[in-house]
């Protein structure tokens, strides 16, 4: 596991794009004219990932009692959506280092406002024993939460462009490899006892504030030359607040759960009459354009 996020991380910025997204020139999609902002909206799936292995414990109390229980976390589906904003810078992107100087190490930057949320159960299973280990008797006990947070967000994107499919000059399909950070907030806790029975483990519970490094990785299509689609996965890959180790692992209940994204995101650039004189007078390209659809 350490090697793949290893790998994920040097792969975006190890990796270079060919081209940069370049405004429209006058092909196909003729009077459609874009600027290096737009908005982004993005929505779909969570979940969390929890541990393969169930940890087992000996049973130990004044009763006198014998036994050994386990305790098995489970992550459920829940859902988010996010609005914001996309910003291509407008350098050319060219590196002083002649190998690379058509090369792009950050295509774009996007950021946005959201809620999302995790859900997420614990069962405790405890076996009671006789002096000769066997089994007289089980009870379970378990809990289930769901959390809601806002969140904000702000990704550095790197493009790598694939297949000969072209849209004016670029390429309509491209791999979208992103870093960035999160900043969320639980604003509607889940519940912190179980439903049903008692805890046998102590409770550990993740601050309200969590603020994550993650990547992401998508699959971007060029609709047109303002639209792009982009269906991925976001994945935190460390948590800086509160810190848990070289992981994203969040605390509730007795256990620890890593969440994942499945998101599908639209990019949508702003569109901007040409400067009078670039392609004919703006009149003009209307008359045109209209009797073209006409016809």
């Amino acid at each position: 596991m350490k090697k793949l996020i290893l790998l994920l991380l040097l792969f975006p910025f190890g990796s270079f794009s060919q081209y940069g997204f370049k405004k429209g020139v006058r092909e196909g999609d003729a009077y459609r004219m874009v600027t290096n902002d737009g908005i982004q909206f993005n929505f779909g799936a969570t979940y969390q990932i929890t541990p393969k292995d169930s940890p087992t414990f000996i049973l130990t109390d004044n009763s006198g009692q014998r036994g050994k229980y386990y305790i098995d976390p489970a992550g459920q589906i829940g859902f988010h959506a996010e609005l914001g904003m996309v910003h291509f810078p407008k350098w050319k992107g060219k590196l002083p280092i002649k190998a690379l100087k058509k090369s792009r190490l950050m295509d774009f930057v996007d950021w946005g406002i959201g809620y999302k949320q995790f859900r997420g159960t614990e069962l405790t299973h405890l076996d009671y024993t006789n002096a000769l280990g066997e089994v007289t008797s089980s009870v379970e006990s378990h809990g289930n939460f769901t959390n809601g947070f806002l969140y904000g967000r702000f990704s550095a994107h790197s493009l790598i462009y694939i297949g000969k499919k072209k849209i004016d000059v670029t390429r309509k399909y491209f791999i979208d490899n992103a870093i960035g950070f999160n900043f969320d907030y639980n604003l509607f806790q889940g519940e912190q006892v179980y439903a049903e029975g008692n805890n046998l483990q102590a409770f550990n519970f993740h601050s309200p504030l969590v603020v994550q490094f993650h990547y992401s990785l998508g699959l971007g299509i060029r609709i047109n030359r303002a639209w792009m689609m982009v269906p991925g996965v976001y994945l935190p890959l460390i948590g800086i607040h509160d810190y848990n180790g070289i992981n994203a692992k969040m605390n509730w209940f007795s256990s620890t759960y890593r969440p994942i994204q499945a998101q599908i995101k639209f990019i949508k650039l702003f569109e901007s009459q040409p400067k009078c004189g670039a392609y004919g007078d703006p009149k003009d390209m209307e008359k045109d354009k209209g009797f073209r659809m006409n016809n």
